[in-house]
């Protein structure tokens, strides 16, 4: 049984999903383009399971939420864009360096940091490695690595900077890996044989500033 409320508060919408199976509970909440924590509770009973999740949903509609249907959307379910060891650790080329598998995220990552679409967090977390890309001392790919060890999540990611990324950059249906591939990876063997340099940084760049610049005028 899966029971989902939301509300909205500020213009930013809250959401709370439960979900009973057996003797444990799967709970996911978090706010739209901002945050998302996923955990599993065990009971020593379905009995209690069921109590515990009854006295969680009375407390949420206490506290506002409403109790709605529940399609599964990005925005209630995504809390993880990419991993590199999906890539490396997956149909990947045998011949290449496992930091192939980092390049593309890292890439889109270095363009969050220059266009000042990372978190306050990241920012406050990861100010050594913000500096050294701008230096050109690190590049994305490498800050992906060093930063987030090849992890990118939402909480990385500003609000406005989620919005676009789950358009866009969503692994499942976004445009992001075509045009990639189209822009970066005509001629070779595989996305993952384009090279980590500033050259081909700035060729993405500059496809990925139009793209968000489109995709500002389309939402407003």
């Amino acid at each position: 049984m899966t029971i989902y409320l939301t509300k909205t508060v500020d213009g930013k919408t809250h959401h709370f999903r439960i979900t009973s199976e057996d003797t444990g509970l799967e709970i996911i909440q978090g706010i739209f383009y901002i945050s998302m924590e996923k955990y599993w509770q065990d009971f020593d009973t379905e009995r209690r399971a069921q109590d515990a999740a009854r006295k969680m949903i009375d407390e949420k509609i206490r506290d506002g939420y409403q109790v709605m249907p529940y399609a599964e959307t990005p925005e209630n379910s995504m809390d993880v864009y990419d991993k590199a060891k999906w890539h490396y650790g997956g149909d990947f080329p045998e011949d290449l360096d496992d930091f192939q598998g980092y390049i593309h995220t890292g890439m889109f990552l270095g363009w969050l940091i220059d266009q000042d679409l990372v978190s306050n967090r990241f920012k406050k977390e990861h100010e050594e490695e913000i500096k050294l890309f701008k230096e050109k001392k690190l590049s994305g790919a490498q800050v992906y690595q060093r930063a987030l060890d090849g992890v990118l999540m939402l909480e990385d990611i500003s609000e406005l900077g989620n919005r676009f990324g789950i358009y866009y950059f969503n692994m499942d249906n976004g445009e992001y890996l075509v045009d990639y591939e189209n822009i970066l990876g005509a001629n070779l063997p595989s996305l993952y044989h384009v090279q980590d340099t500033w050259d081909n940084y700035y060729k993405l760049k500059e496809m990925l500033d139009s793209k968000f610049a489109e995709w500002q005028q389309m939402i407003n």
